[in-house]
């Protein structure tokens, strides 16, 4: 079943805590997109909800999100973090392009990130969610 054919290059995805909504960036766009899941399993009302902005190397590449509904994306100078109305909450800044990354530890608050040439542990105020545990 064909869900959408207009990105430039879709990359990672993430549901909503709910699982009402399906959020899938574009790394050549820049952008993350939100979808709403209809009953059927299909999308619908597919628009742009946030910018992956800023200085840095990075585009758009993994996507979690956390206990809170915070979704957490990589793009340029790290990992931004929006909350769950797309408000930018900052940007994690990694010193080479982050790839992807998950939550860990036993209380899933620390921020694993895949870069360029290493591998990073950061501490994140707001834990993650079970299924993105590593």
């Amino acid at each position: 079943m064909l869900l959408a054919d207009d990105f430039g290059q879709p990359n990672g995805l993430c549901f909503s805590l709910d699982e009402r909504h399906l959020f899938v960036n574009d790394t050549e766009r820049k952008h993350i997109r939100r979808f709403d899941v209809t009953a059927d399993g299909g999308l619908a009302d597919g628009r742009v909800w946030a910018e992956t902005t800023g200085a840095g190397k990075g585009a758009p590449d993994g996507m979690k999100i956390d206990s809170a509904g915070n979704i957490y994306c990589c793009g340029p100078g790290g990992i931004h973090v929006f909350a769950p109305d797309a408000a930018c909450l900052g940007v994690i800044r990694t010193p080479e392009a982050a790839a992807n990354f998950c939550f860990g530890d036993d209380d899933l608050g620390s921020l694993y990130i895949t870069a360029s040439t290493s591998l990073y542990r950061v501490r994140v105020a707001t834990p993650g969610t079970a299924q993105w545990q590593c």
